[in-house]
């Protein structure tokens, strides 16, 4: 019985250390990230754990060059889906809008408050810097 008893505890006490890592390794992606794209905001990620697990939204911002200024027209949200944290790399599909083909991101952490967003099936310009602004 006091064997059982050792037993259960420090499986308890693992399970917590796995989670309490994991935890801490959420803490260093929560938060609101930026790019920026003829300065204005062309992509944000908003992270957070509220329900236990790393989750979030990215936003497409549209800018347009009306007279030499650009500025902000139109927004695309999506949720992030298949959410996959790697060591210093957050992984997640999202839907594109119109044809429903399912496209594939890649944040990686380059420096505090730093990363880099890709697209490995996007078909557009190639890697965006973000920066934590939240």
């Amino acid at each position: 019985m006091k064997r059982t008893l050792c037993v259960l505890a420090a499986s308890s006490f693992l399970f917590q250390c796995a989670f309490a890592a994991q935890a801490g390794n959420d803490r260093q992606w929560i938060g609101v990230w930026e790019g920026r794209l003829d300065n204005q905001p062309g992509v944000t990620v908003t992270l957070g754990n509220d329900a236990g697990d790393l989750e979030g939204t990215i936003v497409f911002n549209v800018v347009a060059r009306d007279g030499g200024e650009a500025r902000v027209v139109g927004h695309d949200a999506h949720v992030l889906t298949h959410v996959n944290l790697d060591d210093n790399t957050l992984a997640f599909h999202v839907i594109q809008l119109g044809d429903s083909r399912e496209l594939h991101l890649a944040m990686k952490l380059t420096g505090d408050d730093k990363a880099v967003l890709e697209c490995a099936d996007c078909g557009g310009p190639g890697a965006t810097k973000l920066n934590r602004i939240h």
